[in-house]
């Protein structure tokens, strides 16, 4: 039993190297994600309105406040002589791009050949024109600008100051594109901190996993370790109880079956021998009790082999690991293992490839040869003839292929054929003799060895058995 491991560890690590996005993993990877990225487009949203509403009031600020210095200035300056409103105006400090506007009883002088007051809104003069302040965003030009009004001490008498905004609305292009890429490129980070963060989290999963997976391939042994995490240790200790408790029924299950096995075999080995004895005397029998007695022979024959294979399977599962690892070269193996059957008077076809012929595997001889007979058996009895032995090599591993001359084996009933006391159904399999003991004893037998068994279609219509076991480094 306890061979059966390193099997399931592989297999196991494979369907768990695979974490696709619908795993529970990937899972919690995307929901990590999707809500790290929701509260950075919310804090991005926020950080954007924020600092766009402060560098708008500082720049309203400042352009009210150069335009009532300089509104003021324009007062003081008309009541003395010697200078001109467009020569006043142009003295006046200004920012690069502003403009100066003055109004005096419908008289407008400008600074700027390219700004008029046909540029103002007529709300935002109309205002400053009745005496109070006031200032506005203004498009002039493509161009996003800020007017603001300052009435003075005369009648219908005002100055207007428009300030570019270009500069603002850079900062603002630049501010949303930082922002925009933040978030975004957040996206692939936000995956790969959640695929980090969540692997820690859900490897107690992975173990209770395994562990199940283990148990469910035949490693009763399995057990999950904690590791000190104290939300992992209620499962793990009922888990372990469960687990220990099902290993001692098997083993206890296993044992019964090998010591009824074995108490059997002493009253069948006197029955074989005292039939034996009647055989001999058949020929003074009728032709009636002849019959009887071929028949009773071979139910005997049949019973013995059942035991046989009933104290070898139980000795299995009560974890008995009788393994005698030897170097064997497959290819004469299998030939020495044919020449030594022979159905219906003529050797099986062997068919040997070039680059397996001198292959050395490190396996047990005995139960090699065990796998073989088994396989040969099953094909001659239950699988309308046995049509051929391929032995084959690939990467690392090497083949024997088993084909037969039936009906095969349909794909639905291909896993449970190598279940103790399986038959296959709607076949020729289900109508002849046998206990469904020899595929089973196959499969713990190549599993021991650290090689797999699986079965399939024949090129010639039949069922193909595969068995593939690791080649020794040095072959």
């Amino acid at each position: 039993m306890q061979t059966d491991a390193p099997t399931v560890a592989p297999a196991a690590r494979r369907r768990r190297g695979a974490q696709p996005a619908h795993t529970l993993r990937g899972r919690a990877t995307l929901a990590f994600s999707a809500v790290t990225v929701v509260l950075s487009g919310v804090l991005a949203v926020a950080v954007w309105v924020a600092v766009s509403q402060y560098l708008l009031a500082q720049r309203e600020r400042a352009t009210l406040a150069q335009a009532t210095d300089n509104a003021a200035q324009v007062q003081r300056a008309l009541g003395s002589e010697g200078l001109t409103v467009p020569q006043l105006l142009a003295q006046l400090p200004h920012e690069t791009g502003s403009v100066s506007l003055y109004v005096d009883d419908g008289e407008w002088v400008t600074t700027s050949l390219l700004l008029g007051r046909d540029d103002l809104p007529a709300p935002l003069a109309a205002t400053v024109l009745d005496g109070t302040p006031a200032r506005q965003r203004i498009e002039v030009q493509g161009r996003t600008a800020m007017a603001v009004g300052i009435p003075l001490d005369g009648l219908d008498e005002a100055y207007f100051e428009v300030f570019p905004l270009d500069e603002l609305d850079k900062t603002y292009r630049v501010l949303g594109a930082v922002l925009t890429m933040a978030v975004v490129g957040l996206v692939p980070l936000s995956l790969a901190l959640g695929w980090w963060v969540t692997g820690p989290t859900l490897r107690p999963l992975h173990r209770i996993a395994a562990a199940a997976e283990a148990i469910a391939e035949g490693d009763l042994s399995a057990r999950i370790d904690p590791r000190g995490d104290p939300s992992l240790a209620p499962i793990a200790s009922s888990f372990n109880r469960t687990a220990a408790a099902l290993e001692a029924r098997v083993r206890a299950d296993a044992r019964f079956a090998a010591d009824v096995s074995h108490e059997l075999r002493s009253p069948l080995t006197a029955m074989l021998g005292a039939l034996d004895l009647v055989h001999g005397a058949g020929h003074h029998l009728p032709p009636d009790g002849q019959e009887g007695l071929a028949l009773l022979h071979a139910e005997m024959l049949r019973f013995e082999r059942l035991v046989a294979d009933l104290l070898e399977i139980s000795r299995a599962d009560a974890g008995s690991t009788d393994l005698v690892i030897e170097e064997v070269r497959l290819a004469a193996l299998v030939r020495e293992a044919l020449n030594r059957r022979t159905l219906g008077g003529a050797t099986a076809r062997l068919d040997v490839h070039e680059e397996a012929a001198e292959v050395i595997i490190h396996a047990d001889k005995r139960r090699l040869e065990r796998v073989l007979g088994n396989l040969v058996d099953n094909a001659d009895k239950h699988g309308g003839g046995l049509t051929g032995v391929t032995v084959t090599r690939g990467t690392d591993t090497v083949c024997v292929l088993v084909d037969d001359d039936g009906p095969g084996i349909p794909a639905h009933d291909r896993a449970r054929v190598f279940e103790r006391f399986a038959r296959g159904g709607g076949s020729i399999r289900t109508r002849t003799e046998g206990a469904g003991l020899g595929l089973a004893l196959v499969s713990r037998h190549v599993h021991a060895m650290g090689g797999t068994v699986t079965v399939g279609d024949s090129p010639t219509g039949g069922a193909r058995f595969v068995v593939e076991l690791p080649v020794h480094p040095a072959s």
